[in-house]
């Protein structure tokens, strides 16, 4: 029999007592002082060679790396843009009182230190996990969306082809001063209103700022300079930057779509689903915000979108969702504070439903809550006491939508609701979201119906917020099943047939949205034809090739004289104020000039004399052809006094 064998000697233990605390490796104190030695050094060699441009993307990676939430390495970079956005609208009042200003060295010096010193004190080492094929279908549905919608910039000959486009929405002059205004002033133009004053218009003060900061800021970066462009280059920035918003835009929807959908998706789903979206996305309303120039909506949907996602799907920390959740509000209060009642209650219910958790880290949730509370309404607050926004929601033109488009995309996102997803957390979830967006929508439209009036144009803003929620839940769709009518279980199919099924799909919606032809269930008449935004944009049927030449040749003629105000004369209704407008703004006088174009007359000669009355400055007029010189010239005859301070010229 064997013998058992003979247990080893068992080490007394010391008596209970408490267990010692885990500590961190100590840092040598030279490697800390090394590294934030760098967070200066480096932006100080980059911007000194040139390529400040770098140092954003910077930043971006070392935010992304020292997260800890995110399965692909574009879940991080999406959330750590996220969490840098709204930490920019917020330090953005910082740097409009620093004396730096907009600076790139000091500017990314402050935040590589912030990102480094964050890293040094917590011990979390920068780290990103490995691209994966996941990340592939949203980065390459925004690029091909953003290359569609800028294909007219860039095929476009000169200055003037671009102009051109850009002159289709009037609101492109404004966004695009305000921009250079807040590089004018290195901050917000409400930080320095008299500085700001010659360069940017008034109306545009108290505005939402957060994309005319974060273009203005990355411009200087990329133009590694603080001094104002040429005109050219000002105008190619400005659409660079809008554009750049739109990609957003579409990357977060689709990015939101698959973070929903979640385990529904394999690498086929995603493809059909991002395809399916950013077809949706250049065939509806969508498509009108880089023609008519709204990137600061672009931006604020964007951030939107990414809240969505994250109230329906948090991330796995609870201190970074609180972050993020803050961030996200910050951010959409200074880019586009309207959607700010649809973001609350969704933040409000997170809370609700996760009081539990945040009860456990009350010392953050208190910071969080109260900077959240304290900058989210910033801009709002002051626009109630500063301007007439709350006249503003009654005025522009009627918008009168198709909503049969609506009907469709509920009707496919409630079937594949009803079909099983409100019995999955997310998705029920997601279903409190799009109801919260069509009470919201709803509630306008009651409220113009109350007032006996067609919905006006912020109506169609809620509209958007709602396109931009059904959106994000299409992926809704991939949970209704076939019925199985034999118990025996089909064969799967192929690889092959998967991807034809996949690109069908995609074909099938490019068709519904009429990226084809126009046609589909977001098309909208335009003049004697019916087409979709994004059909017009490419086809030139909205471009403004006269009056681009027009202000060009004023730009080429007319350099800017100090304490003159120059206003160009057309024949042609609304072209001499389209022109002189968008003249201003190239020349930077933007603000300055406002009173020679806004509050006037859109026809001559009316228009003319209403500006000499208003205007007390010298005036150069610059007559567009003989018959406009004729309207300035009757008015001189009539009034000889005006001579003094009148001079006309022809445009060559």
């Amino acid at each position: 029999m064997q013998s058992s064998p003979t247990p080893a000697p068992v080490a007394s233990r010391p008596a209970a007592g408490p267990e010692p605390a885990r500590t961190r490796p100590a840092r040598r104190p030279a490697t800390v002082v090394g590294w934030l030695a760098a967070a200066w050094v480096v932006p100080l060699l980059a911007y000194a060679l040139g390529l400040a441009a770098v140092l954003p993307p910077l930043v971006l990676v070392l935010t992304a790396a020292l997260l800890r939430v995110g399965r692909t390495l574009l879940d991080r970079l999406v959330l750590a843009t996220a969490l840098l956005l709204g930490a920019l609208c917020a330090a953005a009042l910082f740097f409009s009182v620093w004396p730096w200003g907009l600076h790139p060295v000091p500017v990314a010096g402050t935040a590589l230190t912030a990102l480094l010193g964050l890293a040094l004190v917590t011990g979390v080492r920068p780290r990103l996990p490995r691209p994966a094929p996941a990340d592939a279908a949203p980065v390459v549905a925004a690029v091909l969306a953003t290359l569609a919608l800028a294909w007219p910039y860039l095929r476009a000959d000169g200055l003037a082809g671009r102009l051109a486009y850009a002159m289709t929405g009037e609101d492109n002059s404004r966004h695009l001063a305000a921009v250079e205004g807040i590089r004018a002033v290195g901050g917000y133009l409400f930080s320095d209103p008299d500085g700001a004053a010659r360069t940017a218009p008034e109306a545009m003060v108290w505005y939402p700022q957060g994309f005319h900061v974060t273009a203005a800021l990355l411009d200087t970066f990329l133009r590694s300079s603080t001094a104002p462009g040429s005109p050219a280059s000002t105008l190619d920035h400005y659409l660079g930057w809008s554009l750049a918003a739109y990609a957003l835009l579409v990357l977060a929807v689709v990015w939101a779509a698959g973070r929903i959908a979640g385990r529904l998706l394999d690498s086929l789903r995603a493809v059909a689903l991002a395809g399916a979206v950013t077809a949706l996305a250049l065939g509806s309303e969508l498509a009108r915000f880089v023609v008519y120039g709204y990137p600061g909506e672009s931006l604020g949907l964007a951030l939107t979108a990414i809240l969505v996602a994250l109230v329906c799907r948090p991330v796995a920390r609870t201190g970074t969702q609180l972050c993020l959740l803050g961030a996200l509000c910050v951010g959409i209060g200074f880019a586009y504070l309207m959607f700010l009642p649809v973001v609350g209650v969704l933040v409000l219910a997170w809370l609700v439903r996760h009081r539990r958790a945040v009860g456990r880290r009350p010392w953050l949730a208190g910071a969080v809550a109260l900077a959240t509370a304290l900058l989210t309404p910033l801009p709002s607050v002051a626009g109630l006491l500063f301007t007439d926004q709350v006249d503003n929601a009654a005025t522009g033109g009627g918008v009168f939508p198709r909503y049969d488009a609506y009907l469709a995309l509920v009707g496919v996102v409630g079937a594949g609701l009803i079909a099983g997803g409100l019995r999955l957390p997310v998705w029920r979830r997601y279903a409190g979201a799009l109801a919260v967006a069509l009470v919201f929508a709803g509630g306008f439209r009651t409220w113009f119906a109350l007032q006996g009036t067609d919905p006006r144009y912020y109506y169609g803003k809620t509209l958007h917020l709602l396109l931009v929620v059904l959106f994000i839940g299409v992926g809704a769709a991939f949970l209704l099943r076939p019925v199985p009518w034999r118990a025996r279980r089909p064969a799967r199919p192929g690889p092959v047939a998967r991807s034809l099924v996949a690109l069908s799909l995609v074909a099938a919606t490019a068709g519904v949205a009429g990226l084809a032809r126009g046609g589909g269930i977001f098309a909208q008449p335009f003049g004697a034809r019916s087409t979709t935004w994004a059909a017009a944009w490419w086809s030139g049927l909205l471009d403004r090739p006269r009056q681009a030449d027009v202000t060009v040749r004023a730009l080429a003629h007319a350099p800017v004289r100090a304490g003159e105000v120059t206003v160009v004369v057309s024949e042609h209704r609304r072209e001499g104020y389209l022109e002189t407008l968008f003249l201003a703004t190239l020349q930077g006088t933007h603000g300055a000039s406002a009173p020679a174009f806004y509050n006037l007359p859109l026809s001559e000669p009316a228009r003319s004399a209403a500006l000499v009355e208003q205007e007390r400055r010298p005036i150069r007029f610059l007559a567009t052809g003989p018959e406009a010189a004729a309207v300035v010239e009757r008015l001189l005859a009539e009034r000889p006094e005006l001579r003094s301070r009148i001079t006309l010229e022809l445009l060559p």
